[in-house]
Order: structure tokens, then sequence, then C-alpha cells
């Protein structure tokens, strides 16, 4: 019966946690109850909680309380008697409306073998791969090995290898699946057209692409592989996310403040404005939040740069993370607080990254969630992808016009990608897991960052995104390099309208979208 419930589950495109499960298999028709439960249902969670499925009992509840109102009344009044005391408001300790969904926490398994590398990229093209292929336009691609073979218009998937300018100035792209590798020329003059104007269009070293096109005539069918052979593409196709995705919204009126970058420790810390934020979180206007998402650098760590040691009020760690837990000890108890790591925190530099170590979170009260980086996690039945964003500074060193002042290109650009951090060896640090967890699959509801220091909301195909402001005031780096933060604010997304909010902390004023 287990097998027939998972079955109907996977053929919808779920899955079930444990307790979940056993509340189905407990039901007296098991495969009745889910099937009722998916029928006419648009936004099914990615994993199905036990809450998610008592819906359906409540409906039935429902459907029963109107037969039985035709009974006379002192029957009715009778069963109201008989039914259990209401339950009381949820604390933070019994919080079933958040649920981590893929973390790297407890699951890093990586040693650096080379077994560990091909098993990485293993998996990163192949679940881009199946993404790319399911778009109508990609079905039915053909393996490398065999594309010389066709005298037609092929659809490839690769993952690229090299890209470089030819002297004659077209752009040489080379791909690779598991049966070989291909040579793709892009004429300089191209004017192909799928998600925008190729020749404007930059590619990058170890993204995974489809392409439809030809091989040239004069290497088709030569050689025993595709070393000689040359394709000349005529459109190019991403790992995109659907463009008429819709907007989900919670049932529950919730709000969530999103922050980054707090940077304790530092003396650039603005303790003014962070006790604006801690009288305004405290204050009625803040009665529907529930959460608080730290998005990175809870602190400003020891040796993350060169002489870091001369910004450093607070030079151990250890007390970093304590002074951190005490300026947030006026967070109303039943807030939930989801503390995420940055490249400035004390976990391995390599992404993903795992939750801060169990002795700095001893220093924090039990209303605190500790999580990787990335992090994919739901509130309300909204799926949130949390990432600090360190791979921003790859993209703002290699593709023209992304800049730190706005971060919403480059997120944009990873989700085109569906990849958080696509090149490997590039600034940003990787581990070569078993499984790529920096992939954006699925498709969250909010996407948010921090690491630049900017604030900045933009929505798109039903995703909201978000790059949450800092609590830092302009470092001698930045001033070096005429970068000017935006810090002191908040982000306070309503689960349930979809709008937002921005506070300013740093002139007391409040914008709103």
């Amino acid at each position: 019966m287990k097998e027939k419930v998972l079955k109907v589950l996977l053929d919808r495109g779920t899955l079930v946690e444990p307790d979940a499960s056993d509340y189905i298999l407990a039901q007296t028709n098991p495969v009745k109850f889910i099937k009722d439960y998916l029928e006419g249902r648009e936004n099914i969670p990615l994993i199905l909680s036990l809450e998610d499925v008592r819906v359906t009992e409540s409906v039935l509840d429902f459907e029963e309380e109107i037969i039985e109102s035709e009974k006379p009344a002192e029957q009715i009044a009778q069963k109201q008697l008989e039914k259990p005391e209401e339950p009381k408001p949820r604390s933070y300790a019994d919080d079933a409306d958040f649920h981590v969904i893929m973390d790297i926490t407890g699951s890093s398994t990586c040693d650096g073998s080379i077994e560990n590398f091909t098993n990485y990229f293993r998996d990163r093209f192949r679940t881009l791969r199946r993404i790319i292929k399911s778009h109508i336009e990609m079905s039915g691609p053909v393996q490398i090995k065999k594309v010389r073979f066709f005298d037609r218009d092929t659809k490839i998937i690769g993952m690229v290898v090299d890209v470089q300018k030819t002297k004659n100035g077209h752009l040489g792209v080379t791909i690779e699946d598991d049966t070989g590798e291909l040579f793709v020329l892009i004429h300089k003059d191209s004017d192909l057209m799928s998600e925008m104007t190729l020749k404007n269009e930059v590619i990058l070293k170890d993204e995974v692409i489809g392409f439809v096109g030809k091989v040239s005539s004069n290497s088709r069918g030569s050689g025993s592989d595709n070393k000689s052979a040359m394709f000349i593409p005529s459109s190019i196709h991403r790992p995109r996310i659907p463009v008429a995705r819709g907007q989900r919204r919670a049932s529950k009126d919730i709000e969530v403040v999103f922050i980054s970058d707090v940077h304790v420790g530092s003396s650039h810390f603005l303790p003014e404005a962070w006790g604006r934020f801690m009288e305004w979180i405290n204050s009625p206007e803040a009665g529907k939040v529930k959460y608080v998402v730290v998005a990175g650098d809870m602190v400003d760590g020891i040796g993350v740069y060169p002489n870091q040691e001369k910004e450093l009020t607070i030079p151990d760690i250890f007390k970093q993370y304590e002074e951190l837990a005490r300026i947030m000890e006026p967070i109303p108890k039943h807030i939930k607080i989801i503390m995420q790591p940055g490249n400035h925190d004390a976990v391995r530099p390599a992404e993903p990254q795992p939750a801060i170590s169990e002795k700095y979170q001893e220093y924090f009260g039990k209303n605190f969630e500790f999580i990787g980086n990335p992090c994919y996690f739901s509130i309300a039945g909204i799926e949130i992808l949390s990432y600090h964003g360190k791979s921003i500074d790859d993209l703002v060193a290699t593709i023209p016009g992304v800049e730190y002042d706005n971060p919403i290109p480059p997120m944009l650009e990873m989700l085109k990608r569906r990849h958080m951090a696509i090149s490997y060896g590039a600034k940003t640090p990787l581990a070569p897991e078993a499984k790529d967890y920096m992939i954006i699959n699925p498709v969250p509801d909010i996407f948010v960052t921090g690491h630049v220091h900017r604030t900045a909301v933009h929505k798109q195909a039903g995703i909201t995104l978000i790059n949450a402001s800092a609590w830092q005031s302009q470092t001698p780096f930045q001033k070096m390099h005429n970068f000017h933060p935006d810090a002191g604010k908040i982000i306070v997304i309503n689960l349930k309208t979809g709008q937002y909010k921005i506070h300013n902390f740093m002139e007391e004023r409040k914008e709103k979208n």
C-alpha cells in the first residue's frame, strides 16, 4: 500500500515527510485519501507535511457538519460539547509552519577525491540537463557522440568546458556530456534568438546549456569521434525559470523580516540603527512578524582578509557570537530567527556551508534555527531559497554590466542558469559534494541573498528576489572602491499578500511598494 501511495505522489512531483506518510497510511483507504487531497490542487508543496494532509480531514469534517445540520438542534449542541478544546497558540518550540527542505548541514561526504569531483559534476550535468529537456523546444536531445551522423537540425545539451574568441572574432564554445566533447561555433554576426541575442550573451565555464543546430557539412560523419566536428547553432537554451509561473500565496497572514551582514565585532557595526530595529520589532507595527531570516555574515569573523584585526572591536570569534546573541535578545520569543552563515562566519569557506557549530549555537535561545548556506526551507507553504551570495563576486567579474551597486542582475543570471555558483575555480570556493547543492531546483517562491550590502526587491516569473541590507557602515575597502553600502534597512514580506515594505532605520523612515 505504501508503494501505491508513493507512486501517486511521485506522479504529481511531490514527496512526503515520514509523519505525514504514517498519517496517510492510517486512513481507511490511503490511495483514495491522497488522490482526494491532490485533486484540483495547483500549488502542491514539494514535500507534504502532516499539517498539509490534515487539511483534507478538516474538509471532510466540515462536510459532515453540513450533513448533521439537518439533525435536531439538541443533537448538534451535544456533539459540539463533545468536541476537543481549541489548541493554544503554538510557541517557537512547536512550529509546524517551518520546514527545512534542503541543507548540507550534517550531510557532507566529500573528502576531495577525484571520485568526489566526478560525482559532483555528473550530478550538476544530469540535473540541469533534465530541466532543459523538460522544455518543449528541447525535448529529445541526442548524445554528443552521435551528433555528427545527423544532416538536419539536432538538439544537444552539454556542460561548457571552454569558451574562447577565435582570431576572426567568433565565439567558440566547447561542451561535453557523458559521451564526449563537441566544438560549437557562434558567428560574431549571429542573430540567434531564444532568451536574448547571442552576440550580446555571456557563456560561462561549467554552466549547462542546450543548442539547436547542425554539424558543419565539412565535418559531418568524419572521424571516429567529434573532435573534428563543428556544430553551428541556430538557438540557445538554458534551464531557465518558466515565464508563466504564478506567484504562490500563503493561507496565513504571516510576515517575515529579511536582513543580512550584521558583522558583529566590526568597528563599522551600526549600533544605533540596530537599536531602532529592536524598538520596531517590539512595536505593534511588527505584530504579524513571525520570522526573521539572517542571510549570512552574522559576525565579522577573524582573519577573513589581511589586517582585519585593525577593524575589529571584538577580536575573539566566540565573543563575537556571544555579542550577537546579546543584541538579538530583545527580539520577542514568539519569533523564530533563522540564522545562516556567510563567508565571514566560523564555517568552512567552501560552499555549500553547514550551519555554525553547536559550540557557537549555545549562546542563543530556543527560538533560533541554524541552517546552512545555501538552504531551501518553507514557511507556511511558501518555499524560500536563502543564499549568502558570495558568488556575486564572480558574476561581477565576468559579466559586463553586472555591478555591485545593483544585486538584482547577478541574481537573475543565477536564475537563468539555475545555479548559484556557476564556474568552478573562481572566487567562490566550492566543495565537491555527491550532490550539487548550488543548483536552483526546485524554483523558489522567494530567493534571498546578501553579501553586497545593498537593499533590493524585484519580482519576476512568480519569484520575489531580495537582497537583504547590511548593518555595517562603509569600510576602508569599500571607500577605496567608491562603494557606498545601503545599510540599516529591513525588508518585510507578507506571505499572504505578497506585498513588501522596506523600513529604513538609518533615517527612521519607511518606504512601501
